[in-house]
């Protein structure tokens, strides 16, 4: 099992998150990306192994995805 790790905004690019504050905010309140922590009064994290597991998953999309247009194509 896992230690948990909270990750600072600045260490989500380090983990595949290539996206904005603006955009993190939005798909957060959309549901589509992990929700933050709070870890003190003006400081936020995000946990670890929901972002990597976000990443994983946005990838298996894109692989289903290629898998899909193969099939239409063939």
């Amino acid at each position: 099992m896992r230690n948990p790790k909270l990750l600072p905004f600045s260490d989500l690019r380090d983990h595949g998150v290539l996206f904005g504050r603006r955009q993190i905010d939005r798909l957060e309140a959309d549901g589509k990306f992990p929700k933050r922590v709070p870890i003190g009064a003006n400081r936020v994290g995000w946990v670890a192994s929901e972002v990597e597991d976000w990443v994983d998953a946005a990838i298996a999309r894109r692989s289903q995805a290629n898998a899909a247009m193969a099939e239409c194509v063939a």
